[in-house]
């Protein structure tokens, strides 16, 4: 067998074109942030409450939130309250906002309490947990993000 040399041409580059790159028109949306961490509720009865109210604007869901009979209530008004305080520290309108998104999560399960009832095998025996949640709610600004043309 001969051993040959090939040879290996490198290709040239070739040009890739590229689109031109044009700004963006609409300035981005600005998001409020508010939270509430280990609040003393149960999860699933702030998430009863926070359905109620989930798709309201921020100052009619305060309205709706105050006529609740609901412990957990008080909790979700401090954090719209809150959202509402920080929007007026950003420089942003609270009538040009809408809820993002409302989520409420789990927190630590504190302290086991006993309890003097049956003690069945369903109930854990008795023993009590003082659950915890932590809320976080979004505000945006209105000019896209559920705007209603």
């Amino acid at each position: 067998m001969k051993n040959s040399k090939r040879k290996i041409l490198a290709k040239p580059a070739l040009r890739e074109q590229k689109s031109p790159v044009k700004p963006n028109p609409d300035p981005p949306d600005k998001v409020v942030v508010a939270r509430a961490s280990f609040v003393r509720h149960s999860p699933r009865k702030l998430r009863l409450v926070a359905q109620v109210v989930r798709g309201a604007d921020p100052n009619k869901a305060i309205g709706y939130l105050k006529l609740l009979p609901h412990r957990a209530a008080g909790s979700l008004i401090k954090v719209y309250q809150q959202a509402l305080a920080n929007a007026k520290n950003a420089g942003l309108s609270p009538a040009d906002l809408t809820v993002k998104s409302l989520q409420i999560e789990e927190g630590p399960k504190g302290a086991k309490k006993a309890d003097v009832h049956a003690h069945g095998a369903r109930y854990d025996r008795g023993i009590r947990r003082k659950r915890m949640a932590h809320i976080r709610l979004e505000l945006i600004t209105k000019t896209r993000y559920g705007a209603k043309n």
